[in-house]
């Protein structure tokens, strides 16, 4: 609605700077429910890590899904970690808790995928589909080891790059006493939101509006 005296505005200011991926440790572990725990360094402060990491669980565990990753995500629960369980948990900061967090619950996800394949493939033999239940039932009785840990360390193909990102603050101008009032102020990082990675590809047109819109 209009006010006469009242003006609101927005400002949008795009932002660059190099960052660099850090090691990282990650833990996944499938229990006999069917359930799957996961353990990462990084620290959940409101950036979307555990989302980005639940999401990768259920894209890496899902080939062996019946429907793919779909359904999957619902079971994946993860837990914050500590210095007592990961010695090498990693920081948070820098703009790459997320990334580095969700490449070493691939590592540990790939671990599992090449002890569960096995199974997998001998009971599409005896009995055609093979639910997820079953799969984690029969891997318990032959004492497949369900856990895995893994520790990533950054290659040459995922060293210092360019990250991206916008500050945006809507204000308030009162034009009888000049009083400036600050209703909103958003910092939107492309690294943590992980446009680019496809975890979350419904952010990727919101920052390109952010960015070259305003």
């Amino acid at each position: 609605m209009c006010h006469k005296w009242r003006k609101r505005g927005i400002s949008c200011v795009p932002l660059i700077f190099k960052v660099e991926p850090r090691a990282a440790t990650g833990r996944v572990s499938v229990l006999n429910d069917g359930s799957i725990v996961v353990e990462v360094g990084g620290i959940e402060i409101g950036q979307g890590l555990w989302t980005k990491v639940q999401q990768m669980t259920a894209f890496a565990l899902g080939q062996l899904w019946p429907e793919g990753c779909k359904g999957l995500l619902e079971r994946v629960r993860v837990l914050q970690a500590d210095t007592l369980n990961f010695k090498q948990g990693g920081l948070t900061a820098g703009s790459t808790a997320s990334e580095s967090s969700c490449a070493a619950t691939l590592q540990a996800c790939n671990m599992l995928i090449d002890r569960l394949k096995p199974i997998m493939d001998r009971l599409q033999l005896q009995s055609g589909n093979v639910s997820w239940d079953n799969l984690i039932s029969q891997a318990s009785q032959e004492n497949v080891n369900l856990f895995a840990s893994a520790y990533w360390i950054p290659g040459q193909d995922s060293n210092k790059y360019l990250n991206y990102g916008a500050g945006i603050s809507e204000v308030e101008i009162d034009l009888l006493t000049g009083a400036v009032t600050l209703l909103r102020g958003d910092l939107y990082d492309w690294e943590e939101l992980e446009c680019c990675s496809g975890l979350m590809p419904g952010l990727l047109s919101i920052l390109f509006l952010l960015l070259f819109l305003f």
